[in-house]
């Protein structure tokens, strides 16, 4: 029995899948499936069971997660009581959104990796949501949140700037040239959003849902490089940080709607779990965003 036959036990009950604790720990699925077929070769028992599409745990599988759990603690524990290098080591995962990683993160992860060659830092884009699961689990370090506040009593948000939100268009689109866009102008229109958890989406359709204005069509994309080229094309009005959409007002690309409508704006927090033990990995990575990005 080894830990990380273990560990990989523990992340498939915290996630509820062997796909997806494949890809939270970087193995290939039949490397999670084989460290299970060990340990219940080992153990002489199956731990888990599926009822239809739903994965359960054994009565045998919930007696050896309390042990797994405790086992996993007890190593965490003794390699940070041991973990007292001068230079940071070790491995950390961070959570960000697309935007924040490509428009502010980039070269403050280079000159992270830079001097401290010895962390290996595990990044993950996404959302807000999927982050407070991770965090909340201890399955990452730290996240990145554009909110507009965080009111979590389990999590600590350090606010870094305000991260202004723009509602844009193509120039042809026939919104451009009004000299105000207010809820009511978009009624019928399409829409092209990120990710259904983003706060500054959730904060439009929920404006959108007080005015009872309905949306046409709403296409949901996962990459912003992609959303502002369907924008571009005229396909419909996006949502996004400016920062993500300046060059292309710039050059004309995209027009930044004279939006009338309930304040959109959010700001970027640093986040992590209130009960999250600090390594010095993750000390050295919060001192370096205060000191590169803290405004």
């Amino acid at each position: 029995m080894e830990i990380r036959q273990l560990k990989t036990f523990i992340t498939i009950v915290k996630l509820g899948n062997f796909s997806q604790a494949a890809q939270f720990l970087g193995y290939t699925q039949s490397t999670v499936t084989t460290h299970i077929q060990l340990l219940e070769k080992e153990l002489d028992t199956a731990l888990f069971e599926r009822f239809g599409h739903q994965l359960m745990l054994t009565t045998d599988g919930e007696r050896l997660y309390d042990y797994a759990e405790q086992i996993a603690k007890l190593a965490d524990d003794a390699k940070n009581e041991f973990d007292n290098f001068e230079v940071p080591r070790g491995p950390i995962v961070i959570g960000m959104p697309e935007s924040l990683c490509v428009y502010y993160l980039t070269d403050v992860l280079k000159e992270y990796a830079s001097l401290y060659p010895d962390v290996g830092l595990k990044l993950k884009l996404g959302i807000a949501s999927d982050f407070r699961h991770l965090l909340r689990k201890n399955m990452m370090d730290l996240a990145f949140f554009l909110e507009k506040n965080i009111r979590d009593a389990d999590l600590v948000g350090q606010l870094l700037w305000p991260e202004p939100i723009v509602m844009v268009a193509s120039p042809q689109h026939g919104l451009a040239n009004q000299k105000k866009v207010r809820v009511k102008d978009l009624q019928g229109q399409t829409f092209v959003f990120t990710d259904s958890g983003s706060n500054y989406r959730m904060a439009l359709e929920e404006i959108l849902t007080k005015a009872d204005v309905q949306a046409r069509t709403v296409l949901e994309i996962g990459q912003i490089q992609t959303i502002k080229q369907f924008v571009i094309s005229n396909l419909g009005i996006a949502i996004l940080p400016l920062v993500a959409v300046k060059a292309e007002i710039e050059a004309g690309l995209l027009t930044a709607l004279l939006w009338q409508g309930p304040d959109l704006k959010t700001s970027t927090y640093l986040v992590y779990h209130k009960d999250k033990w600090h390594s010095h990995a993750i000390r050295a990575f919060i001192k370096l965003v205060q000191e590169r990005l803290l405004k």
